[in-house]
């Protein structure tokens, strides 16, 4: 059965800070002023959804920081969509699911801790992982019972 598994980064997998620092390991410096923290367990829980399915990254976030974080935490994603793939809704930007996705794969599954910023069809092809939002947190566990969601879908 083939799956893709649409992943979003930013608080997800990822934090951006302005904050001196924050408690989590720090995955890069993007700006002088911008850090970006990784999310414990976000290294585990990359490699089961590798071996779940295909990874298109879907982002509101800049096509540079994207490929910085793919890149770092070694996300193969077969294609990355980043804020220019998103349609501006007001003063936002919101993910839009593409149709011909619905005919190719059997299994549609959306990991981001906002589905609210998602347009989607009502299918039930598409399974929702959506993790607490992490900011930064050393402490977090928001992916553990995301791993655990995986491995029943």
């Amino acid at each position: 059965m083939k799956t893709l598994i649409l992943l979003d980064l930013d608080h997800t997998l990822v934090y951006g800070s302005f904050a001196p620092s924050e408690s989590a390991p720090i995955l890069f410096e993007y700006s002088q002023f911008l850090k970006v923290y990784e999310r414990p367990q976000a290294r585990n829980f990359i490699q089961k959804l590798q071996n779940t399915g295909e990874i298109i990254v879907f982002t509101t976030a800049k096509e540079d920081y994207a490929l910085k974080i793919c890149e770092l935490l070694n996300i193969r994603p077969i294609q990355l969509l980043s804020r220019k793939d998103c349609k501006k809704v007001g003063g936002g930007f919101q993910k839009v699911l593409k149709k011909n996705w619905l005919g190719t794969y059997q299994k549609i599954l959306i990991v981001d801790d906002s589905p609210t910023v998602w347009k989607t069809p009502p299918s039930g092809s598409i399974h929702w992982i959506v993790p607490s939002e992490f900011r930064g947190e050393a402490s977090d566990d928001g992916l553990l019972p995301c791993l655990d969601t995986l491995t029943s879908i």
